[in-house]
């Protein structure tokens, strides 16, 4: 036993070991020396008290140390040796794959996956959570929390009551896009430019029926001064037009998560793509999914449900098929 410092050391050599080792490293080895050196339990209670492990924790570290040295003193990882519930690697690699062909989120990519399976006459099911993990782990998305803030929530009564309606783009490509306040059903249309009457063409193309009142932002195309928008409404809403307030997007909220999903949904199958056949397809494909196949929590049904009180049960298969999932995802017979 050597004493360096008023420290107690085994041998010579260990004294410039231990400078390459973390400090809690250093605290087990002097406790460890002094704990060997007295047979005092008392003053090997202390030694224990002061590493802040328990006497039988502190016997374990003095064993250790003794068959493996230094070493025998580094913090141990607690994770298991095996996981007979880890998520088998082909069922990972699944959902990897529809993540990358449709950019759907962990719930609706759980809800294919167990379709699948289904299907398949399996009874194993994937969690939405189990889902978002792989998908972190894999570093397709990030891990994050995002801070709740309290929004102030509203709807309008009943379907038709208020429409929504923004222009977004896609690789430069302009988009427009409505969505019912009251049920979320979501209708989309690539357009060739963004001028005011191709816009309000696109409007009529979507949505031909009246509906009671029209929310858009300040954008030239509702322009109050803009007679082509002026005189659609004058033709096609039964009471106003709305404009969102400046500086406060959360208006369309609603809206803007539809877009956001869409246009994600098109990166994941057509990354830098402007083929607009490829667009029209894609666009028909997310919008049939969105309105018949993607389950609102909010509203706690489907927004093709509550907009018309009935929605295509055959969703799955038409997506399946559409974006040719069928070597990844079964079919329903």
């Amino acid at each position: 036993m050597y004493i360096y410092q008023g420290e107690p050391y085994l041998q010579k050599d260990h004294i410039q070991l231990l400078r390459q080792e973390p400090t809690y490293l250093q605290q087990r080895y002097h406790a460890v020396m002094r704990a060997v050196s007295s047979k005092n339990n008392i003053l090997r209670e202390k030694e224990a008290q002061n590493l802040g492990i328990s006497m039988r924790h502190l016997q374990r570290l003095i064993t250790q140390f003794q068959h493996e040295g230094i070493s025998g003193l580094r913090k141990k990882s607690t994770r298991p040796q095996n996981s007979p519930n880890k998520t088998p690697k082909h069922l990972e690699d699944l959902i990897v794959h529809v993540r990358e062909k449709t950019g759907f989120g962990s719930v609706h990519l759980a809800e294919l996956v167990n379709i699948s399976l289904e299907n398949q006459g399996q009874t194993e099911r994937v969690h939405p959570r189990t889902v978002s993990r792989i998908l972190v782990q894999r570093g397709i998305i990030e891990s994050e929390k995002h801070a709740k803030k309290e929004w102030k929530h509203f709807e309008w009564g009943h379907p038709n009551r208020l429409i929504q309606t923004d222009l977004t783009t896609f690789n430069g490509i302009p988009l427009l896009t409505m969505e019912d306040d009251y049920s979320r059903r979501g209708w989309a249309l690539r357009l060739s430019n963004q001028k005011d009457t191709t816009v309000v063409c696109g409007m009529k193309k979507l949505l031909k029926i009246r509906f009671d009142n029209l929310l858009t932002d300040n954008g030239s195309q509702f322009s109050r001064k803009n007679k082509v928008i002026r005189d659609y409404c004058q033709d096609h809403i039964n009471e106003k037009h709305i404009w969102t307030s400046i500086h406060h997007p959360q208006t369309m909220g609603k809206l803007s998560a539809f877009q956001k999903g869409l246009k994600r949904f098109l990166f994941h199958t057509l990354h830098d793509s402007r083929d607009i056949h490829q667009i029209d397809h894609h666009i028909k494909v997310y919008v049939h999914w969105y309105n018949n196949g993607k389950y609102h929590s909010t509203i706690a049904t489907y927004p093709e449900e509550r907009y018309s009180g009935q929605r295509d049960l055959n969703w799955y298969n038409h997506l399946v098929t559409s974006l040719k999932l069928d070597e990844l995802l079964v079919m329903r017979s």
